[in-house]
């Protein structure tokens, strides 16, 4: 039976969903800016990547792997890291999983039960309900201004001595923003403080699951400020290949713990017996890491969109990176499920901000058809006063 604080973060979820099945029978009709499905961007040299790992046959190719991943997969991987990230990255480091979702399950289980995570919110759909799941207690800390910065004196206050985890998404899913260096470093200031105040061993666990759409040399992972960072990544976003579930948890080389956090994170991988993604997808992976892509599409989208959205009156927040762009509901409508059900029924998915532990929002993705965008930009125009 599933326990009743679980039951509560599920029921803005699947409300949506009833929503979304019922818009589903729209059919093309229907523009789903929901979740970040893409309909005419998928990248070719992804595909091109899997088939060429498939036809290559090699013995034992698509035989079982070993948890945490095949060695080369993991090295490929601890490479990248290594150059993008300025740190000395090991394949040991690296655990491979099936997506970021199973990353995630993974790095919470640096805290035990009754211990406190602190997250700041708005933030992504499932991470105070994967919190829940493991016996940890979500601690929200909002996000500060029509900006959503990081509230570092608001964080600071919010750790303790059961403070086991803090998780954020960096850059922020749903608001886009990629924080600056004096929040980043202010917050593992205050990690560093509290962990001396207290006495414990505080993990900070970087989703950086949307850092390819930071402008090049922009992004300032949070490994390069704390050093018992966890950082979780998708392959699915860059390559918008979501459904193929490949990601890692990958553990910071100047993890005070580093050996045996990833270890642990390796047997963890083992005991849930569902975090190793296929055979097939790890063989694939060196060929994508290799894999670049003009992402301006992206960038030009997000602009159109803050524009376009506040000449009809809403109140965009502009976003730094990411696929998203989160804007305020108008004030005439009664609460954001009122609104998003508007939208659906004229043919327009997006998501109300419950389902991100926050209120008074909206979130489009910028990935539905060409057509599909235009569409629902006229629409949502429309939607700034209940008929």
């Amino acid at each position: 039976m599933i326990a009743g604080e679980l039951e509560a973060l599920l029921e803005p979820l699947e409300r949506f969903e009833r929503i979304r099945r019922r818009a589903a029978r729209l059919g093309p009709r229907l523009s789903d800016l929901s979740y970040a499905n893409p309909y005419d961007r998928g990248h070719e040299p992804a595909r091109a990547a899997i088939r060429a790992a498939l036809d290559d046959e090699r013995l034992l190719d698509l035989q079982y792997a070993p948890f945490g991943g095949q060695t080369l997969a993991r090295r490929a991987v601890a490479e990248a890291l290594a150059d993008s990230h300025g740190l000395p990255f090991a394949y040991g480091d690296v655990i491979l999983t099936t997506g970021a979702m199973a990353a995630l399950q993974l790095a919470l289980r640096s805290g035990g039960p009754g211990d406190e995570v602190v997250m700041p919110v708005p933030c992504w759909l499932d991470y105070p309900l994967y919190a829940r799941f493991h016996g940890l207690v979500p601690r929200a800390v909002p996000l500060a201004g029509d900006r959503f910065e990081l509230d570092v004196d608001a964080l600071a206050a919010a750790l303790g001595p059961r403070t086991r985890a803090v998780l954020l998404s960096h850059p922020a899913n749903p608001t886009g923003r990629d924080y600056p260096c004096d929040q980043l470093a202010g917050l593992a200031e205050a990690l560093r403080s509290a962990q001396e105040r207290f006495g414990n061993r505080i993990t900070l666990i970087a989703d950086e699951t949307h850092r390819d759409y930071t402008p090049e040399g922009e992004h300032s992972s949070l490994a390069t400020w704390f050093d018992r960072t966890l950082i979780v990544y998708s392959f699915g976003k860059y390559h918008l290949i979501q459904g193929q579930r490949l990601g890692y948890v990958a553990v910071s080389p100047r993890h005070p713990e580093r050996d045996e956090a990833a270890q642990e994170l390796v047997r963890w991988s083992r005991i849930t017996g569902m975090a190793t993604p296929t055979a097939l997808m790890q063989r694939a992976l060196p060929r994508l890491l290799a894999l670049r892509y003009d992402l301006s599409w992206v960038e030009e989208l997000r602009a159109r969109f803050v524009q376009t959205l506040a000449g009809h009156g809403y109140e965009p927040v502009e976003p730094d990176s990411t696929m998203f762009v989160y804007a305020r509901t108008p004030a005439d409508w009664p609460d954001d499920f009122a609104f998003v059900e508007h939208l659906a029924g004229r043919g327009v998915l997006v998501l109300p901000a419950p389902l991100f532990h926050h209120r008074g929002y909206f979130r489009l993705a910028l990935t539905g058809s060409t057509e599909g965008l235009e569409g629902a930009l006229a629409t949502i125009g429309q939607a700034v006063t209940p008929a």
